[in-house]
């Protein structure tokens, strides 16, 4: 009994020491012809500050990029859809 209130009092204070250090961060890309802006409310060592400037900027050419595919870059790879399962 001891060590089951041990615990959850060491679990509840490990959620209100992540809740209280949970700031909502966000970056910022442009291509010029785009821009996009990602936040997150990840702690920076779930989600480092350089992955979420990649995905600003992968957000940013993507939607930069004409849907018909015929823009200068296309950082996305389309997976060739499957035929439907015999019965």
């Amino acid at each position: 009994m001891k060590s089951t209130l041990i615990s959850l009092a060491a679990a509840s204070a490990l959620a209100l020491s992540l809740s209280a250090c949970n700031k909502e961060r966000s970056a910022e890309a442009d291509t010029g012809t785009a821009t996009a802006k990602v936040s997150t409310d990840a702690p920076p060592a779930a989600v480092p500050d350089a992955q979420l400037q990649q995905q600003a900027q992968q957000a940013a050419t993507a939607a930069s990029t004409p849907v018909d595919g015929s823009g200068p870059v296309s950082t996305t790879t389309a997976v060739a859809p499957t035929a439907p399962a015999k019965k």
